[in-house]
């Protein structure tokens, strides 16, 4: 599971825009696949590459404020053995115990949290590929979870475009 917290560094990389990407640890963008944007980029590890999105609605159980924008990737850091592997940083501290449940049209996969980064949580390693073809087949996902002041919090992504963003990946960093 020590792999787990590189990813995060993609999630911080892909905050930025356009050329402040670029400077920011040389993360490049490849494209724009519809809903998913993929990049790459040189790091002490070696090449990474990951596809991100943000979500397209997000209901709350009770008024919130002060949330940071939400990412959902996927990533790739060949000289790691990293292969498609997911995560969340959802923009606010999950509460403690909180559940992080992730659906795909109806199908429903289990992410775990790590108190080092209280606001990321990861997908199960044992149902990550049942929960990356699955989002490559489907249409809607959800991310549902709670946050430490108790609210539910539900954001809503689109899959349109995943499929072609992780062939760009794969292709970049094989």
């Amino acid at each position: 599971m020590k792999l787990r917290p590189l990813a995060l560094s993609a999630f911080v990389l892909l905050g930025l825009t356009g050329a402040a990407v670029a400077q920011a640890g040389g993360a490049t963008q490849l494209n724009t696949f519809k809903d998913w944007n993929a990049f790459t980029s040189n790091t002490a590890d070696g090449k990474m590459c990951f596809i991100a999105t943000q979500p397209k609605d997000s209901k709350y159980s009770q008024p919130a404020s002060g949330r940071d924008p939400a990412y959902f990737q996927i990533t790739r850091i060949p000289t790691k053995g990293v292969v498609n592997e997911v995560s969340s940083i959802v923009g606010y501290t999950f509460g403690s115990n909180a559940d992080v449940t992730i659906d795909v049209d109806g199908a429903k996969f289990k992410m775990f949290l790590d108190a080092s980064h209280p606001d990321t949580a990861w997908s199960v390693q044992e149902t990550e590929v049942a929960l990356v073809e699955a989002m490559k087949k489907g249409h809607a996902m959800t991310l549902t979870s709670t946050s430490r002041r108790g609210t539910q919090i539900t954001d809503s992504y689109s899959l349109a475009g995943i499929s072609a963003a992780l062939d760009a990946v794969t292709k970049e960093c094989p």
